[in-house]
């Protein structure tokens, strides 16, 4: 990169490097403009290059109606978004070419890793190419050229691979370490939840932290207070707290978000977090660091802007806050579950290899996610619907959650026992002793779940023996549906990080 400049049509000289960063900067805001706006709910956008083929296909059949203006927009988002994916195949930064195109100073580019010794990729140039060229193999055929590249350097040089330079808000981050003051404000606000609710609402609001609910909290909130000011004078009180709280809930248990907090640091550079300045220091808030285009949110914040709204401009509905978070994915939880110690990394692998077609799609619904727990082998399930035989699914749960003690534990002679017509209990022996579970059924095709966790939990070994025991896995539940019982096999810790970062609760 050379220290020549070039004006952006204010005349104002800019340097490389600057554009380079305004560039990189406004990465965020095209991927989302891309994801969100101009082709929304695309379950394709996972920054593989699988997805390439499916961009370069929507550009394809829409290019021939945009206006300059459109034609503007779309390279700059599709830029985006393809660069990242290349940079994700053969590793290296974004940099910027200083050759002016069309008027403006120059373009950005993909450098792929140096020990590659590629020259760089000009995305908008590939775009502008697969669009003149119109065979829809263009970004597959880039990407293939730079895996060839790859995989011959890593021939010859066994252990080698590309490094992806950090893109900041786009790449995954670690979270930032628990302060104190988090983690004693969310165990009073968890803990302060039905007086709260009782005190708020009059003990008509269910609190089951469906999105829906959010069209309830944002109409007390406007019943409460008529203006920001008000509303900034009751900041602290425990209801705005607790109404804070409730709404970030909402969004970890529903989209895998986690609380995170910034205390005040008088070193930062002003309007950095953790300085004064910033609005995000010293207040609690939801993000997603662990996934890349993360979404996060102020709940303090949000609740504010509901009485910031201009006349004639109502503010959005509380509850579309949930749309900029990314749901989980099974990768995304396997890699979770081999972060925290549960599985292997090699068992993961194998895991989304058999179940490659949907490894990458969203898991939209809450009760998704512990399903996918389940497909990784860290505990048992109970099946919601209608089953062929009792007897034999109560065996075929204790058979299962024995396996995981590796031994420690074992469950044989399991039993229904009837009292007249009705079962009365299911006998068993734990390693050799007999043990009985009362257990009741409103027919005979329905496991008793009320009783499934308890049953499941004589196969939790000896602490001393082994940390792990059998966790119940709870969840947002919408109406009229069927749920399976879930529980997973975890120490306090792992169970503690499961909660944290998927949005799930154990019992």
């Amino acid at each position: 990169m050379t220290s020549e400049t070039h004006a952006d049509g204010t005349g104002e000289a800019l340097d490389p490097e600057e554009l380079l960063q305004r560039w990189t900067r406004g990465l965020p805001y095209e991927l989302l403009l891309l994801d969100k706006v101009l082709l929304p709910h695309g379950e394709w956008f996972d920054f593989r290059p699988t997805s390439l083929g499916t961009l370069e296909g929507e550009l394809l059949k829409r290019s021939a109606s945009w206006s300059a203006e459109d034609r503007a927009e779309w390279t700059d988002a599709a830029a985006a978004y393809v660069g990242e994916v290349l940079l994700g195949v053969a590793g290296g930064a974004w940099g910027w070419n200083t050759r002016p195109v069309d008027g403006a100073p120059g373009q950005p580019v993909v450098c792929p890793d140096a020990e590659l010794g590629l020259s760089p990729v000009a995305p908008k140039l590939l775009i502008a190419h697969a669009l003149r060229v119109g065979s829809g193999r263009a970004f597959g055929e880039e990407v293939a050229r730079l895996r060839e590249a790859v995989g011959a350097l890593a021939e010859q040089v066994p252990g080698w691979a590309p490094v992806k330079a950090h893109t900041p808000q786009v790449d995954p981050v670690a979270p930032i370490a628990e302060d104190p003051f988090l983690r004693r404000w969310t165990a009073e606000r968890r803990e302060a939840l039905p007086k709260w609710a009782e005190k708020a609402f009059s003990g008509e609001w269910r609190w089951n932290f469906h999105p829906h609910t959010l069209d309830w909290l944002e109409n007390v909130i406007r019943q409460r207070f008529a203006t920001v000011e008000e509303f900034d004078a009751a900041r602290d009180d425990p209801f705005v707290q607790g109404a804070c709280w409730y709404l970030g809930e909402v969004i970890r248990r529903n989209k895998g978000a986690m609380w995170q907090y910034v205390p005040l640091d008088e070193s930062a550079e002003p309007g950095t977090p953790g300085s004064r300045e910033h609005p995000w220091t010293g207040v609690p808030f939801v993000d997603q660091p662990g996934k890349r285009l993360p979404g996060a949110a102020h709940p303090l914040g949000c609740l504010r802007e509901l009485l910031e709204a201009e006349p004639g401009r109502p503010a959005e509905p509380l509850r579309d806050v949930l749309f900029w978070f990314r749901p989980p994915t099974y990768a995304y939880v396997g890699a979770v579950l081999a972060d925290i110690g549960m599985v292997s990394a090699e068992r993961v692998a194998e895991v989304l290899d058999e179940i490659s077609e949907w490894a990458h799609e969203p898991l939209h619904e809450p009760s998704w996610v512990p399903s996918a727990m389940m497909a990784f082998g860290v505990g048992v399930q109970a099946h919601g619907d209608d089953v062929d035989d009792l007897e034999e699914s109560y065996t075929h749960i204790l058979e299962e959650a024995t396996a995981l003690t590796a031994g420690a534990v074992t469950i044989t002679d399991v039993r229904l026992v009837r009292d007249g017509e009705d079962y009365e209990s299911l006998e068993f022996r734990r390693n050799g002793v007999l043990v009985r579970e009362a257990v009741e059924h409103q027919s005979d095709e329905y496991l008793d779940h009320v009783s499934v966790p308890n049953i499941v939990g004589h196969a939790d070994p000896a602490p001393e023996v082994d940390g792990r025991r059998f966790r119940e896995v709870d969840f947002v539940r919408l109406r009229n549906a069927n749920y399976e019982t879930y529980l997973v096999f975890a120490t306090d810790e792992q169970a503690e990080e499961l909660e944290k970062v998927l949005g799930v609760e154990l019992h």
